[in-house]
Parts: structure tokens; C-alpha cells; sequence
């Protein structure tokens, strides 16, 4: 074999290794891009997530919503077809105060659903497969209410592990302010924060809590499921309209675990001056004068529809007769506090 000849073959052995390394290079590249839109096929835009307890797939539901959220907190509120036109009042009250992307409004019947994403299109509205026990006026510390309770509880529990920043609210209340500045405030600092209760300033209110990810608020809400499926267990098979002590409720076990700082929880209870319960409408005027509150909760009264006859009264009501918003009012209302 000549020189020539010997050069010419190793110049083809040269340009066949770069053309399999060209080859193997694509076969490469080819394969991330498989695994990339296998991954998106998957997950969509979200990071991964850990499963909800139980599997309950109503749980599941939520779950998904809540990470398709980017800002946080993520708002949480779980109604029933009887809250439906408490929920409207409140979107028309709040729609102007910039935070409806964060809220999901969990209902337990698709009833309704159309008319609120009228109202709010920004809002995400997931419905739930339940049992009609839960549906229905429902009454503080009876057995329908308190199986919504234990629903609330593992959806917490749930956003809870995943991460997710909460604020969990009620729609029978009257926003003047948006209150999640100062809710956040308190991140480093605590790990839950609660509205106060007028009648028992040490009792927390079970409505209303921002929620921060945190190992001991997670520990925390862990045991109170534990508490609430324990709770569940005995009752999920008696009438929706019996009534149950209300020591039995997740108000009063995460009493319990607050006040016992479980799993070394660091909480605060903020002042009812500016985050005020039911009681601030049965106050004198002299000392309402002293209050200057983000929201009212309008607790403290039996029934749905004597708690919208009390915001009418109050002038805290902005669903028209006609079912529309009464936005000038709603912005009239929340001009008027100062902070």
C-alpha cells in the first residue's frame, strides 16, 4: 500500500468517527427534547408535586389549581350552594383590589359556578363531587358543616406540603382593604397568622388564617387532619342538621395545638381592631370609632340569610337586586378607611 493510499483510508476513518459522533450527537439532543416534552406532557408548567393525602381525588383538584398560580398567597374558600350569593357579594366587593388571579373558590355544587366567573373571570372556581349532606344552609358545629370542615382541613394540609402559601378565607365577610401586605409581613416571623376572636381573645378564628409553609405549621396541620378524620369517623354517617358539641371542631383542636405551641408553631392573633369578627356590629358606636378594620367577618350569627340581611343593613352588600355588581359603592366603601 502505498503512502497515498494509506492517507486516503485514514482520512475516511476520520470522516466516518465524525460523522457517528455528528450522529450520536443528534441521537442526543433528539433524546432531551423527547424527555422535555415528555416532561411537559406530564407536569404542564408546574413543578413537581407531592400527592394529597388519601388520594382524594375533590383534594387532587384543588391541588392542581392552586399550582397553576403564580403569585402567592394562593386564597382559599370552600362554599356550598347555600353561600352563593355571600360569594358574588364578595367578589363584587374585592374585584377592584387586584389579588382575584390568587383566588380559588372551592364549591361543593357546580350551582352558581357560571354567574361568579361572570362576575370575575379572574377567579378559579373548582367544583367538587361530595355527598349532598354538605350541601345546603348549613349551621355552625352541625354534622354537614363539620364535614365541610374536615374537607377544608385536608385541602390546607395539602397546598400545605406542596409548599404553597395560604390564606384561607370566608366570602360572609366585607373587605375594606386589601389585607395580604399585611398578612406577608409576617413571613420569617410566624408561622400562622389568625384574626382575632371578640368574645374568646385567646381562641383563634378557624375562617380566617395565612398559612406559611413552614416544618411546624406543617406538623401542626398534620395532627389537626389526624384530629378532624378521627372527628369525621364518627359522625360521617348521622343527619347533616344534628348538632355536635362544639367542642368537636377544628377551630377548637387548632386552639388546642396553638396554645400548646405544637411542634414548636410561633403564631399571632391579630388585633380585632383592625381585623374585626361578627361582634363589631353589636359594639357601641363610641368603640366601632376605635376601629379601623381590612376586613369584617360577618360570624356571630345564625343562617346565611340572616347574616345577608345584617350586611344589607350595614350597607356591606354589593350584589345589585339584578344580580349585578354595585362597583361604586364597593370602591365608595373601601375609600373611606385610611391605614
Amino acid at each position: 500500500m502505498t503512502s497515498q493510499m494509506f492517507m486516503w483510508q485514514k482520512l475516511k476513518i476520520i470522516i466516518m468517527k465524525r460523522s457517528d459522533f455528528k450522529h450520536f450527537t443528534i441521537g442526543i439532543i433528539a433524546f432531551l427534547v423527547v424527555c422535555l416534552v415528555f416532561r411537559h406532557y406530564l407536569f404542564g408548567n408546574k413543578t413537581y408535586r407531592k400527592r394529597p393525602l388519601h388520594n382524594d381525588s375533590n383534594i387532587d383538584l384543588v391541588l392542581e389549581a392552586a399550582l397553576q398560580i403564580k403569585d402567592r398567597p394562593v386564597m382559599i374558600t370552600i362554599v356550598n350552594d347555600g353561600y352563593i350569593n355571600l360569594v358574588k357579594s364578595w367578589i363584587c366587593n374585592t374585584k377592584h383590589m387586584g389579588f382575584h388571579q390568587q383566588v380559588i373558590i372551592i364549591v361543593t355544587s357546580p350551582q352558581g359556578i357560571d354567574e361568579i366567573k361572570t362576575i370575575s373571570p379572574d377567579v378559579t372556581v373548582v367544583a367538587l363531587d361530595v355527598d349532598q349532606s354538605m350541601n345546603g344552609h348549613q349551621e355552625y358545629s352541625h354534622v354537614g358543616y363539620l364535614k365541610i370542615m374536615v374537607l377544608r382541613t385536608q385541602i390546607q394540609l395539602a397546598l400545605l406540603h406542596n409548599d404553597i402559601e395560604v390564606y384561607s378565607f370566608e366570602c360572609d365577610s366585607v373587605f375594606f382593604a386589601n389585607p395580604l401586605p399585611k398578612l406577608r409581613a409576617h413571613s420569617g416571623e410566624h408561622d400562622i397568622v389568625f384574626i382575632s376572636n371578640y368574645q374568646r381573645p385567646k381562641s383563634i378564628n378557624g375562617g380566617f388564617l395565612y398559612l406559611f409553609p413552614t416544618p411546624a405549621a406543617k406538623a401542626t396541620f398534620e395532627q389537626l387532619n389526624r384530629m378532624m378524620l378521627k372527628l369525621f369517623s364518627n359522625i360521617r354517617n348521622q343527619p347533616s342538621d344534628k348538632w355536635i358539641p362544639t367542642h368537636e371542631n377544628d377551630q377548637v383542636y387548632l386552639s388546642t395545638l396553638v396554645a400548646e405551641k405544637y411542634a414548636g408553631l410561633k403564631s399571632t392573633i391579630l388585633p380585632f381592631s383592625i381585623f374585626s369578627d361578627g361582634k363589631w356590629y353589636d359594639i357601641s358606636e363610641e368603640d366601632r370609632k376605635l376601629t379601623y378594620p381590612f376586613l369584617i367577618h360577618n360570624n356571630w350569627i345564625k343562617g346565611n340569610i340572616a347574616k345577608e340581611g345584617r350586611a344589607k343593613k350595614w350597607k356591606h352588600w354589593f350584589l345589585k337586586a339584578d344580580g349585578s355588581c354595585d362597583f361604586d359603592w364597593a370602591k365608595e366603601v373601601t375609600k373611606t378607611i385610611i391605614y
